[in-house]
């Protein structure tokens, strides 16, 4: 009981609930499918129109990462 508790407050996950490599296979890919229409999407606006947005071409890597920060 005790070492179920420390387990779960520290987060971690029992090998049951654990998602299969399968399944985190096709979680990474479904993720990797959209990053890339995201920049198909982007890479086709006109230069006025990512300045209208608020961006340029150069942001675009960090909006795919996720890391960009407007300032």
């Amino acid at each position: 009981m005790a070492s179920h508790v420390i387990d779960s407050a520290a987060g971690l996950v029992s090998a049951e609930r654990r998602p299969s490599l399968k399944a985190r296979f096709l979680a990474w890919r479904e993720r990797r499918r959209e990053r890339a229409r995201i920049a198909r999407e982007l890479l086709s606006y006109t230069d006025r129109e990512l300045f209208d947005l608020g961006i340029t071409r150069g942001d675009i890597p960090a909006i795919l990462d996720g890391t960009y920060r407007r300032y």
